[in-house]
């Protein structure tokens, strides 16, 4: 048997991809875990640890894949983390044979996966454990099954994109939005003859079928996500025109990407081999409009950047071909490259926080603040990785100083799920009781049975609102750390003689946002 027949071609494109999604994986690896656990990250665990066809503001996805996570690999930062991780570094690879498919050669396929590499939001998003990641790993697989569909005209490919969006809907509701993007693509394309073919509504069907259990969750919980919804975008989400989410938008796609944006809307749009493929144009387009007028997220954007930057590159490909020299390739990425690297820090944490101010100041890039609240000297993005510790902390100084007997009965209650989450963490190290929440899934989880009630223990807040449930109201410690959101650093009560039951306080504490 002969030993070459072993040999990678290092100089093949895929052996090109692979190497660029390792990349990734080794930048995650190594740097994301620099700043600690994200808020997010706290919820996430507790979540997977009452698993249910749905919650408030999430389908039930992400929590079953944090369970198989926890319980092979452990609550460390990385065991938390690995198949985001994963799902990011899977990215890349499928962004490359997105281009590739779209008819893209070598060089388009690793200025694709280089770009999807360095796009702020895939990068950040999978550089944490949440939805976001697999958001982005199954819309890429959806629009290469549209593509080879649209490449073959083999309607059966209906029936994989349908088995991606209802895997994609119990991930994240993104899919919708992605739905409603693809109907107004076939819509206004030769593409709605697929309209006329069973198999697109047996690929709709099963997707909802794959969807249905979270429907039912929905309303028999008298449909908690659409309130949630609601409420996050009238008062959290910070309100956008269209120029500032398309900037936005922009800067999450990374600023030095936007010639691939153009690109991609020039072969899409004027390419004679791309028009067959303007579907995804204007399901970018349509998809932008929607998240503008809804008061959504830019980086919502982020399902879109696969295969908005795979056209780009291929457009690029073709334009360097018609009216350039073959060097014009290297130089471009020549180009780039200093872009993309300067900009990664504001993606991962690569930086000391020190440097990464200094960073920011001698840049001029500064994130805008997403949603309403005041930010720290770092972006929500990053400052919601500090202080959650410290505060378990100053929960266990108050903790201690109550009577062993108070200790057996007291009951933990924090403002939000990152308090909560945080708590319950490290309660076990703290030696604390579990902490529950009004907020969002720890509202439908409930309160302790069994407790007198007479002690609690109050994350946040302020005297006033806690005296409206407790005659005896003290400040016990306070929580500060300068790096953390502001909203964060909070007073911790010991409050004492309740004026009502806490079942009765519940039903009018409510916090879904």
């Amino acid at each position: 048997m002969e030993i070459s027949r072993f040999r990678i071609n290092l100089s093949s494109s895929t052996t090109v991809l692979i190497l660029l999604s390792l990349f990734k994986l080794f930048l995650l690896i190594v740097f994301a875990g620099n700043y600690g656990i994200f808020r997010d990250e706290y919820y996430y665990i507790e979540c997977s640890k009452h698993l249910d066809w749905g919650y408030v503001d999430q389908p039930p996805f992400n929590a079953l894949l944090l369970l198989i996570s926890r319980s092979i690999f452990g609550e460390s930062i990385f065991g938390i983390r690995i198949f985001a991780y994963l799902a990011g570094s899977l990215t890349i690879f499928i962004s490359g044979l997105i281009a590739r498919e779209l008819g893209g050669g070598k060089y388009a396929q690793f200025l694709s996966a280089l770009a999807a590499i360095f796009a702020g939001v895939l990068l950040g998003g999978s550089s944490y454990y949440s939805m976001n990641a697999f958001d982005y790993l199954f819309a890429s697989l959806m629009f290469y099954y549209l593509i080879r569909l649209i490449k073959t005209d083999n309607p059966k490919y209906w029936i994989i994109i349908g088995l991606i969006f209802g895997i994609g809907l119990q991930n994240k509701l993104t899919f919708l939005f992605l739905g409603f993007g693809l109907f107004i693509g076939l819509l206004l394309t030769k593409n709605r003859k697929y309209f006329l073919m069973k198999e697109i509504y047996i690929g709709a069907s099963l997707a909802f079928l794959i969807f249905l259990p979270n429907v039912i969750w929905q309303i028999k919980n008298n449909f908690p996500t659409l309130e949630f919804m609601r409420n996050a975008a009238t008062y959290k989400n910070a309100p956008l025109s269209f120029f500032q989410f398309f900037s936005e938008h922009l800067l999450e796609l990374n600023p030095f990407s936007t010639l691939l944006l153009i690109a991609a809307f020039y072969f899409l749009f004027i390419n004679k081999n791309g028009k067959k493929f303007v579907v995804i144009a204007l399901m970018y387009i349509s998809i932008l409009i929607v998240f503008v007028l809804n008061n959504g997220k830019p980086y919502y954007m982020g399902v879109l950047f696969p295969v908005i930057l795979a056209a780009g590159a291929v457009g690029i490909d073709i334009l360097i071909n018609q009216y350039l020299k073959n060097w014009a390739r290297y130089i471009l990425v020549i180009l780039l490259l200093p872009g993309y690297l300067i900009t990664a820090p504001f993606a991962i944490p690569i930086l000391d926080v020190d440097s990464y101010l200094k960073l920011s100041e001698i840049t001029g890039i500064n994130p805008t603040l997403a949603e309403r609240n005041r930010t720290s000297t770092l972006p929500q993005f990053f400052a919601d990785r500090f202080g959650w510790e410290e505060m378990v902390q100053k929960t266990a100084e108050v903790y201690n100083k109550l009577s062993d007997e108070e200790k057996k009965d007291v009951i933990i209650i924090a403002q939000n799920y990152g308090e909560a989450g945080a708590v319950n963490y490290y309660k076990d190290k703290y030696g604390l009781p579990e902490a529950i929440s009004p907020h969002n899934n720890y509202w439908i989880w409930g309160v302790p049975e069994n407790k007198s009630e007479e002690v609690v223990i109050i994350i946040g807040g302020d005297i006033e609102g806690n005296k409206e449930f407790f005659e005896e109201v003290e400040v016990a410690a306070s929580h500060y750390n300068e790096y953390g959101m502001p909203y964060e650093n909070v007073d911790i009560y010991i409050c004492r003689k309740p004026k009502m039951k806490l079942s009765e306080a519940w039903k009018n504490i409510k916090f879904f946002i």
